[in-house]
């Protein structure tokens, strides 16, 4: 009896190997124990928030979910800026090659792919430019006010701490949920045809029949088509149709295009991370 081949490594499972050797290792540095000169009480915290965010991620990376993608977004760079403050060179490697590879389309791709369901494939779609610096500056402002509310209380100085704490109990209502909003944007290709689910630029998901498409394209304008891709730069996938379909704008998007909410559009572009990987799963039969 012949021996089985053993299939060949895909880069996304050598990337997905790669990153969680990388984020184990880290641990082993644990960057966020290095802070010293301060005291215990710091200390300890900065050391708790450190082991939490690595157990979080490596949770995230063991069960492949949007929710997981938003986790590890708003973890890792943290990783990166404690290994700055902590002047640990090895620390600042290893959570740079991480937080590089865990913004990859292959494992962003694999995070979207995590909740899907019967025959589909998903595809994450780019992040509009007009929402990367909002969302930065809450990001930041959510994790400044937690983390340095509770390193200030813990250094005992509660006039500064306290405020910062409060606001972080505010911003938590609100922030994760936008920061979410982001990992939940996807191309999704079924036999019948294919679905755009984009609540950040769309009030409803859209659903293009196989047998109403006219033809497929990557351009680098959205043209005569309606641009649903949020605000990017560079190439996109655009369609036309044979006839038109009626689709949803969320209320940003109406104002930014200055048209209704709702409208009957014959043509329409959007930007999938891995665009030539989509297009290839769109056009297969």
């Amino acid at each position: 009896m012949s021996m089985a081949r053993l299939s060949s490594p895909t880069p996304r499972t050598i990337i997905f190997g790669i990153t969680i050797a990388a984020w184990v290792t880290l641990a082993l540095i644990a960057p966020w124990q290095q802070v010293n000169g301060h005291s215990y009480a710091v200390e300890l915290c900065i050391a708790l928030w450190g082991w939490a965010g690595w157990f979080t991620v490596a949770l995230a990376l063991l069960v492949p979910l949007p929710a997981s993608l938003t986790a590890i977004r708003a973890i890792a760079p943290l990783a990166l800026l404690c290994s700055f403050v902590a002047v640990s060179p090895a620390g600042i490697f290893l959570s740079l090659l991480v937080v590089v590879l865990l913004s990859s389309s292959l494992v962003v791709d694999v995070m979207v792919q995590g909740s899907a369901y019967g025959d589909e494939k998903r595809f994450a779609l780019r992040t509009p430019v007009p929402y990367m610096a909002p969302m930065c500056v809450a990001w930041a402002a959510l994790s400044g006010a937690l983390i340095g509310g509770t390193i200030l209380v813990c250094a005992r100085n509660y006039v500064v701490g306290i405020p910062l704490l409060v606001a972080g109990a505010f911003l938590s209502r609100t922030v994760p949920l936008r920061l979410h909003r982001l990992a939940r944007r996807w191309l999704v290709i079924v036999p019948a045809g294919i679905v755009i689910h984009d609540h950040l630029v769309l009030g409803e998901t859209m659903m293009v029949m196989r047998k109403n498409v006219k033809s497929f394209s990557i351009v680098n304008e959205a043209g005569a088509t309606a641009d649903f891709t949020g605000g990017i730069s560079g190439q996109r996938i655009a369609i036309e149709m044979l006839e038109s379909e009626k689709v949803v704008l969320s209320d940003i998007t109406a104002k930014t295009l200055k048209t209704t909410i709702a409208l009957h559009v014959t043509g329409f572009s959007f930007a999938p991370r891995r665009l030539h990987a989509a297009l290839a799963a769109i056009t297969q039969k």
